[in-house]
Formats: structure tokens, sequence, C-alpha cells
């Protein structure tokens, strides 16, 4: 994006040099006419919620589900691996971020307002969705990456090395985001956004989405919250408390939907699917093999059969593949389910199942007054109602099978500690949101991955992305001042971002 603009900035320089002194009139040479004339929020609202929805690749989708061992690679391992390699976040800062950014600030411009806009949302409406959403995009690149861009980000030629903010006020503006998007909603409107791609217009869910990230923002800095000039155990009270409430049952949840055209299709399909098969350990902990058993790679202190397998994998019995060699075969292996491959298959945003295994962590550290174990058994269950609706007659939980499994992990809570399980089981229900499930083991250490054996970077999970080249080339001042907020400073995958405390 930043050589595109000193290009942009060096071809007018030159230009005013070739310049004649008379003035001519070009008339509409440079308009389109098959642009719109008038800003079209209800169009980037949707494109931006699409191109996040969308986003693929290994960057782009993949290499969080390698990390937390959801996958394994048998083909191309260097992502499985820990190759340092620098990360793009150019749909990011390109396409995501500046759609979000056009909806709020034309919301807030009341000179704006014309009845070609109000017809497409009240603008307060349209301000509060897209606050709400920009916070959880803001929130996975974060977490991704460390300190980044924002405040002096997407202003163009005015500023074209802008810039890091730290992460802490980065949390800072996402949450705020997200309470005051919250509250634009709660205060209603006659006329719905139309750009709604994510719940059609229902506002009351929109709220309840705010409220599950916000306990889910707050969680996050639950290591650094004593010297964080962010409240976090306040923010997580007050989105608990809220009348608007927090998603807590199927209906409420928020996917992301898609379809057969392959700009709008599901971004793992977009994937070569024949390189990937689910991680041993991943199956192992599903399938509930004991620790004990001979060759048993399970990393969590389940050893009941979880049904989600029949969900999650191709098949409840077959085995995974070894995580973190580079010569493993996967000839007969388990791997993603079409469930969640296919084309057309939706995937989650934030669902009833996270948002009680959230309340349970809360109560667990003495943030709440709920009882950890009933918000345990909650998150469980909700998990498997998830997915059985998603299913449809695909699969077919048994009852016995929930209330079994339930039942032994309260017990496994009662022997291992219950922030344990709860870390483990939000590995589980977490499966595939590969960047929800990293972000969730780096900051708990649940469950207990062990490091890829043919590692090629100095031995350590990945913690974080590498930056984008570029940066280093066009904005290498302000890059240092962000690397120098990683733990050690250096831009290596394996430092620690500001709430990842060791």
């Amino acid at each position: 994006m930043k050589k595109r603009f000193i290009y942009l900035a060096l071809g007018l320089v030159l230009a005013q040099g070739f310049t004649a002194c008379e003035t001519v009139d070009f008339g509409d040479i440079n308009e389109n006419p098959n642009g719109p004339n008038d800003p079209y929020p209800a169009g980037l609202l949707s494109g931006a919620i699409q191109s996040f929805a969308t986003m693929t690749g290994r960057q782009g989708v993949l290499n969080p589900t390698l990390y937390v061992q959801y996958q394994s690679q048998v083909t191309y391992t260097d992502e499985m691996l820990y190759a340092e390699t620098p990360a793009s976040w150019a749909t990011y800062y390109n396409r995501v971020l500046p759609n979000l950014n056009a909806v709020i600030d034309i919301a807030r411009d009341e000179a704006q307002h014309t009845p070609e806009l109000l017809a497409q949302g009240d603008p307060s409406l349209q301000l509060g969705e897209a606050l709400i959403f920009r916070a959880i995009v803001l929130k996975r690149l974060t977490d991704s990456w460390g300190d980044a861009p924002f405040t002096e980000a997407f202003k163009g030629l005015d500023n074209l090395t802008p810039a890091y903010d730290t992460q802490e006020q980065i949390y800072t503006q996402l949450i705020a985001d997200l309470q005051e998007g919250r509250d634009l909603l709660a205060e209603g409107g006659s006329v719905a956004p139309i750009g709604d791609i994510l719940y059609d217009g229902d506002l009351d869910n929109w709220q309840k989405l705010a409220n599950s990230v916000l306990m889910q923002a707050a969680l996050q800095l639950s290591e650094v919250d004593a010297t964080s000039s962010i409240d976090a155990v306040g923010v997580f009270n007050e989105a608990l408390n809220h009348p608007a409430g927090a998603i807590e049952n199927i209906e409420e949840e928020a996917w992301f939907r898609y379809e057969s055209l392959t700009a709008y299709q599901n971004p793992f399909n977009r994937n070569r699917r024949a390189d990937y098969f689910l991680a041993d350990e991943f199956v192992d902990a599903l399938q509930g093999d004991a620790k004990s058993a001979e060759g048993s790679l399970n990393p969590t202190s389940n050893t009941t059969f979880d049904a989600r397998i029949k969900v999650y994998g191709t098949s409840a019995t077959a085995e995974g593949v070894p995580y973190g060699y580079n010569d493993e075969s996967g000839t007969g292996k388990n791997k993603m389910s079409t469930i969640i491959w296919a084309a057309e298959a939706p995937l989650p945003v934030m669902t009833a199942a996270y948002t009680y295994l959230n309340r349970a962590e809360a109560a667990a550290r003495g943030w709440t007054s709920e009882v950890a174990a009933d918000m345990l058994t909650k998150g469980i269950q909700k998990s498997f109602e998830t997915w059985d609706e998603k299913a449809g007659a695909k699969v077919d939980f048994r009852p016995e099978e929930v209330s079994t499994y339930v039942a032994a992990r309260l017990v496994n809570a009662a022997t291992v500690g219950m922030l344990q399980v709860i870390g483990e089981e939000k590995w589980k229900a977490l499966y595939p949101q590969g960047f929800d499930a990293w972000a969730e083991w780096r900051r708990t250490g649940y469950p207990a991955l062990n490091p890829a054996e043919d590692a090629l970077n100095d031995g350590a999970i990945a913690r974080r992305y590498n930056y984008p080249v570029e940066e280093s080339t066009l904005n290498n001042a302000n890059l240092q001042a962000g690397i120098s907020g990683l733990a050690p400073a250096a831009d290596k995958n394996s430092s620690r971002v500001w709430w990842d405390v060791e």
C-alpha cells in the first residue's frame, strides 16, 4: 500500500514539472460512469465483512490451525515447522479497515446524511455495526503481529510512514469501539443497515456479539491486568451485566455465510485439501486416548470419547498425522470434515459455547460470582448443540454421549484444576477458529502442546506473525519502535506480544 502511494506521489511531482501554463478543462473524462456518485456505506460495510470472512491461504486462515495443532502438513511443511517468514497484512490495511473507517467517518459527518444515504440505514446504526466489526478486526490484527499502525494509518499521502500504536493502545481502542457501537445500537432506529451480511439487521444480536467480544478481549488481558491501564475485570463485568446480554443461544451466534461463487467461498475450501490432515494430537484428545497408552499424543487431561470428532473429522476412529515432522504420510488418516471445509460451509465468528467458557474462566479466576462448573457445563453442552444444528442430518449426537463427556470433564476439573480443563475445552470448542484458539493457547498455555520436532526456528511454537517485509524498507523507524514492544525485542515468530506474559 505505501509503495503504491510513493509511486503516486512521485508521479504527481513529475507531472507538475511538465504542466503547461494554461488551464485545461478535461470535463468528465476521469469520472467512472459505472461507479457510485455518492458514498455507499452499505457496500463498504458488506465489503469489509466479506473481505475479512474470506481471507484465505496459509497466513489468512491455515497457519493458526497448524500452530495450535488442529492440523498437520504432509507435503509443504514450512508453516507447521515455524519458518521465519514475513506475513502480509495488506488485506487488513487495503480492504477491510479502510472500508469500516469510511462507514464510521460518513456516519459521524451529518453533512453527508443525504436521503440516499439514510435509505441505507440510520447513520447511528451504520456507525454501531462498523465500530463493533472494526474491533473484531483490530483484535485479530494486533493478536497476530503485536504493535501495529492505527492512529496515524489510512491517511494516504498525508502520512506514508505511520507510527505504530502499542498493543495496549489498540486494545483500549477496540474496547471503546465495542462499547460505543453496542450502545448506539441499543438506542435503536427506524432503518437497519442494509449492508449487514452478518446478522441481516438484527440489532439485538449485534449487541450480544459486542458483549461476548468484550468478555473475550478482557480475558485476553488476564496476565497483564494488574499492570495495564485497562481494567479488564471491570470491562468483563460491565459486558456480563449489560442489559443487552451476551450470546447464550444458538440463534444468537455470529457465523460467516458462504456461497459457491469463488469470491464468497469458505476460505478453507480454496486451499489444497490434500496437503492437510488432522493432527494426531487433536484426534487423540477427541478420541479420549489415555496419555499412558502406547503412542498416545493426547495433550489434554481428557480420557473420554468426545463425539464432536464426528463433525470435526472425516472419521471417528481413524488416526491423525503426528504433528511437527517433515516426513509424515497422510495415507488413510483423518482430515478436516467437509462439514467445515466445503465451499458453502459456514464458519463461526462467536458462539454461545465460547462465551460460556469465557464466563467459566472468569468465574474460576474470581472475576465474577458465577459458578465455574455451571458455566463449563453449559459451554460444553452448547458446543455440541451448535454443531448438531450446523451438521444437520450428517451427524447425530446421542444424549448419553454428551452427558457422559460433560460428567467426565467435571471430574477432570476437580483433579487437575478448573482453569486447565476450561483451557482444554476452549481449544476443542473453538475448532476450526485458528486465530482465536491460537490467542487462547498463548495466554493460558492449555492444552500442553509440544513444539514441532523438526522446527525451523529456534524450537518454539510460533507466538506471532513476523512483520511484513515492506515495513523494513518503507517504514523502518516506526517498525523498530513496534519491534521494541516484543519480548524479546526481535522480529521473530517466537517473540511475545504485550499480553503474552511468560
